[in-house]
């Protein structure tokens, strides 16, 4: 899916996003400081920052869904899914959360970090069939 490098490309340009590798009972959850421009090889996207990395097999990539998803605490979270088949998460990238402020304490929503969101959404959700989710607890 060429969209996917397209769509990673402006993901990694947020070192405030936060990528979550794996979906199953063990993830790794990784702050984007120091995040880099992805790189291409042999078929692999490189998604690296200041003190992690890993490799997403683009053709693996089957499904990308934009997630409006209920959260703890009452609180919603926005991300993006990389998926193989509907089931299998490979990995996530989270947008930072409208409902708490830059040290992660509760706050009265903030339009213009949901707006990141909404912006992306807008642009990618329709294109290679990338959909638009909403996850309820």
């Amino acid at each position: 899916m060429e969209i996917t490098l397209e769509l990673i490309q402006e993901l990694t340009q947020n070192e405030r996003m936060m990528w979550v590798v794996g979906g199953g009972s063990v993830v790794s959850e990784n702050s984007g400081k120091g995040i880099k421009p992805p790189e291409t090889h042999n078929g692999f996207i490189t998604i690296e920052a200041d003190n992690w990395h890993f490799h997403l097999p683009e053709a693996e990539v089957d499904g990308i869904q934009f997630v409006e998803a209920d959260s703890h605490g009452g609180l919603k979270s926005y991300y993006v899914r990389f998926s193989k088949g509907w089931e299998d998460t490979l990995a996530r990238c989270y947008f930072p959360n409208p409902y708490l402020d830059d040290d992660e304490k509760r706050t009265e929503f903030q339009d213009d970090k949901y707006q990141v969101f909404v912006s992306m959404k807008d642009k990618f959700v329709g294109k290679d069939g990338i959909v638009f989710v909403e996850r309820s607890a």
